[in-house]
């Protein structure tokens, strides 16, 4: 199971559609309800980091990762994370911003956030609707997965 990657981020971050993506799925639209352990990822629902008492379900998770992925939705303005939070993993923590594509989309204040979150390295800047920057996170995922098997 150490070949999986957590991916948390707050509600509606485009975490299960980002899986989709890069499994070459069909985007469909599902709302997470619990952890899923389905193919190489964890999927979490939003709700475990915007309810603080749920912090300890997404550290638990993450022993069973090889990395952690914070999603951050770049038409969000506020950050979910709280500061520092990458700090609380003991797995290396990268950033995706999210929805970049979106004509409301702010991704310098959605990397500033993920840095206030303690993340100092890779972070990505994707699209899951128009594939922008999808091949290089695929590339870092393949990576990962294949490392660890």
């Amino acid at each position: 199971m150490k070949n999986k990657i957590l991916l948390m981020g707050g509600i509606g971050a485009g975490k299960t559609t980002l899986k989709q993506r890069l499994l070459n799925e069909s985007l469909v639209y599902l709302k997470t309800q619990s952890l899923d352990y389905s193919s190489i990822f964890i999927d979490c629902p939003g709700e475990y980091l915007e309810i603080p008492r749920y912090y300890h379900v997404l550290i638990d998770a993450s022993f069973g990762a090889v990395e952690v992925w914070a999603l951050h939705d770049a038409t969000r303005r506020n950050c979910p994370f709280p500061p520092k939070f990458a700090t609380a993993f003991r797995r290396p923590v990268i950033g995706v911003v999210t929805k970049v594509d979106h004509c409301d989309a702010c991704p310098d204040i959605a990397e500033n956030n993920l840095r206030k979150a303690g993340i100092v390295g890779q972070i990505y800047h994707v699209s899951a609707k128009t594939g922008d920057g999808i091949q290089e996170l695929a590339l870092h995922m393949s990576s990962l997965t294949s490392q660890s098997e």
